[in-house]
C-alpha cells in the first residue's frame, strides 16, 4: 500500500522552501493606528544599548521594569524573532544575569537537546573542557552528514558566540554561589537532526539493566544514520527518497523500544535506578519524537503539509521542562531561551501548513500565571535569512538579509519610531488599552525576513524590540 510518507519524484519539489510554507502576508491596515504607536512610545522601558562596545556585564538598574512584569512566575521564557542575532544574545544575556542575580532563578534552560544539554550543565558545574569544544559552531558544515557519514561524530550549528559567552559567565557565576544555576536543554537531539545523541546513551544503558531490547535500538540507529545530518532539513531530503517500508522499519523498533521501557518500568529501576531510568526514558522519547518530527518535515517538502504532526517537537519540548519542574524542589524558577515561535502563549490561528500547538501554550495551560513570555524582536539593520538546500552539509544556509520594514498591522510597526536603545513593553497594559479604547491590535510579528500571524498581545507578557540588529559573529560575511 502507497505511504502517505512516501512521494514518486514528480511530487518531491511542491515545497523547495521553508519560506513557502508561509502564507503571503496581506496587511490588513495601510498604517499602524496611531494611538497605539504614541502609547509604546510613551508608556515603553528604554533598556541600554547594544551597539558596539556594550557590556553585558554591566550594572542591570535598567531591567527593574521586568520585577513587576515577572512577579512570582515559576518559568520565564526569553524568545528571539530569529537565531543568530548578536543584540539579541546580549539582551538575553543581562535579562539572565537579572533573573539569577536579582530574582533568584535557579535554572537555565534552553531549546538545545536534552541529551547534549547533560555536557553542557557538567561543564558550567565547573567540569573540565572548554565550552567552545562542546557548542561552537561547525567550520563551514557539519561531519557524518548522508550514508558517508555513518559512525562518525556530527556536528550541526552549534550556538553562537554570544551564547557561549553567557555559559562562560554562568561557570563563573557558580563557581562562587551558594547555589549554583543548572543548565537543562529540552530539546530533540540537534533539533531533529539525528538520533544519535540519545540512542547512543540508551544503548549504555540498556547493555547495563536490558541487553534484549538492545536489538530495537540497534535497528533504528542502522536506519537513521545514513540519514542524520547536522540540521533537521539533511534527514527531511534523505526521507524524500527513503522508501515507506524502511520508514515504518524505524518508526516500530522505536515504537517497540518505547513500549518496553513503559512496560519494565519497575524492573528497570531497580536495576538502575529511578533517576537512570527517568533520563533514559526521555531519551528514548526524544528518538521517537525526532522520528516524526523528520517525517512531518518530509510530507511538508512533498507538498503533503500537515502542521498539527509538527507539533510533536513542541510538546516535547513542554514536558521535558515541566517534568523537571515537577522533580525539582520548591522554589525551583527557570529562565527558558527559545524563539518566539516555541514561547508563544497564544496557538496559532492560521491553517495549514504552520497549524499547531507551541510549547508556550502548552506551558501556560499547565502553569497559568506561573508562566510568562518575553519576546525578543527587532526593526532595522539585518537579520538572518534561512535558505534550504539540498547540496549544503547542512541542508540549509544561512545568510545576511536587511530587516523587512515593519508591515502596518504587525507589532513591530508600534516600535518603528524608536530609535537608539531597545524598548520594553508590557503587552498586558497595551492590550488592556487597545481593547478599551477599541483600537486595531497588531495580527502578525515577524520570524526572519517573513512575517507570520500572531495575536502578538495574547501571545507574550512583554515585548523587547532592538533597533539595528547585526548578526552573530560567528557567521560568515
Amino acid at each position: 500500500m502507497h505511504d502517505q510518507n512516501h512521494h514518486d519524484h514528480d511530487t518531491h519539489a511542491h515545497i523547495g522552501d521553508l519560506r513557502d510554507l508561509h502564507p503571503a502576508a496581506e496587511p490588513a491596515l495601510t498604517a499602524a493606528p496611531v494611538e497605539l504607536t504614541r502609547w509604546v512610545t510613551s508608556h515603553s522601558a528604554r533598556l541600554a544599548d547594544l551597539g558596539p562596545g556594550a557590556d553585558p556585564d554591566g550594572p542591570l538598574h535598567d531591567l527593574e521594569p521586568l520585577r513587576d512584569l515577572v512577579g512570582d512566575a515559576r518559568v520565564v521564557a526569553l524568545g528571539e524573532s530569529s537565531h543568530q542575532i548578536r543584540e539579541f544574545g546580549l539582551m538575553r544575556h543581562r535579562i539572565l544575569r537579572f533573573l539569577i542575580e536579582r530574582l533568584g532563578f535557579t535554572v537555565y534552560a534552553m531549546e538545545y537537546g536534552a541529551a547534549e544539554g547533560r555536557a553542557v550543565d557538567a561543564w558550567v558545574q565547573g567540569g573540565s573542557g572548554d565550552i567552545d569544544d562542546l557548542l561552537a559552531p561547525a567550520n563551514g558544515g557539519a561531519q557524518g552528514n548522508g550514508a558517508a557519514g555513518a559512525g562518525r561524530s556530527v556536528k550541526g550549528l552549534g550556538q553562537p558566540v554570544e551564547c557561549r559567552d553567557t555559559l562562560r559567565w554562568l561557570r563563573r557565576h557558580n563557581s562562587g554561589a551558594a547555589q549554583p544555576v543548572r543548565f537543562v536543554g529540552c530539546d530533540i537531539p540537534m533539533a531533529g537532526g539525528s538520533l544519535r545523541p540519545v540512542l547512543e546513551p540508551v544503548a549504555a544503558y540498556l547493555t547495563a539493566v536490558d541487553p534484549g531490547a538492545l536489538p530495537f535500538l540497534n535497528t533504528a540507529l542502522d536506519i537513521s544514520e545514513p540519514l542524520a545530518g547536522g540540521t533537521v532539513m539533511v534527514p527531511t531530503y534523505a526521507r524524500l527518497g527513503l522508501e515507506p517500508a524502511a520508514q515504518d522499519r524505524l518508526t516500530a523498533a522505536l515504537a517497540r523500544l518505547l513500549g518496553r521501557f513503559t512496560d519494565l518500568r519497575e524492573v528497570y529501576s531497580e536495576r538502575g535506578g529511578a533517576e537512570a531510568y527517568a533520563t533514559a526514558l526521555s531519551d528514548v522519547r526524544a528518538a521517537v519524537t525526532t522520528d516524526r518530527t523528520q517525517r512531518a518535515m518530509a510530507e511538508a517538502f512533498a507538498g503533503t503539509p500537515d502542521g498539527l504532526n509538527l507539533s510533536a517537537r513542541e510538546r516535547y519540548l513542554a514536558d521535558t521542562l515541566l517534568e523537571l519542574l515537577d522533580r525539582s524542589r520548591p522554589g525551583t524558577r527557570v529562565a527558558l531561551v527559545a524563539h518566539n515561535a516555541h514561547i508563544q502563549r497564544s496557538v496559532n490561528q492560521i491553517q495549514g501548513a504552520l497549524a499547531g500547538t507551541p510549547m508556550g501554550n502548552l506551558l501556560s495551560r499547565a502553569l497559568g500565571k506561573d508562566y510568562v513570555p518575553l519576546a525578543l524582536t527587532g526593526n532595522g539593520g539585518e537579520t538572518v535569512e534561512n535558505v534550504p538546500d539540498p547540496n549544503h552539509p547542512l541542508g540549509m544556509r544561512w545568510g545576511r538579509a536587511t530587516t523587512p520594514d515593519a508591515l502596518p498591522d504587525s507589532v513591530e510597526a508600534l516600535f518603528a519610531g524608536m530609535s537608539g536603545q531597545p524598548a520594553l513593553v508590557d503587552t498586558r497594559a497595551l492590550r488592556a488599552y487597545a481593547r478599551r479604547h477599541a483600537l486595531p491590535e497588531p495580527v502578525r510579528t515577524r520570524v526572519d525576513t517573513a512575517f507570520i500571524e500572531v495575536p502578538a498581545l495574547d501571545a507574550f507578557d512583554g515585548i523587547i524590540c532592538v533597533p539595528d540588529t547585526t548578526l552573530s559573529a560567528d557567521l560568515p560575511r
